[in-house]
């Protein structure tokens, strides 16, 4: 896979926008762009990342993610939950 592959899988949010995953353990968030708060139903951490970084879900709750700037992102599933 190259960084091609990654930009046409990616998502755009504008700032303020919200996305939903569902039961989300072991999928990675990766920032290609913008300002990302992550946040995990039960968790009290305050999870943000930035352009070029990334968080890997470690709990099998749901996730939102919100855009604190316009966001283009990339969430990719392990290869075993794909199968």
């Amino acid at each position: 896979m190259n960084s091609n592959d990654l930009n046409l899988a990616s998502t755009s949010l504008r700032k303020g926008e919200a996305l939903h995953l569902y039961h989300a353990l072991g999928q990675r968030i990766e920032a290609l762009d913008g300002r990302l708060w992550i946040t995990m139903d039960g968790d009290l951490r305050d999870i943000v990342i930035d352009a070029g970084e990334g968080f890997t879900v470690d709990r099998g709750t749901d996730v939102l993610l919100s855009a604190m700037s316009d966001a283009h992102l990339v969430v990719l599933t392990p290869a075993a939950a794909a199968a």
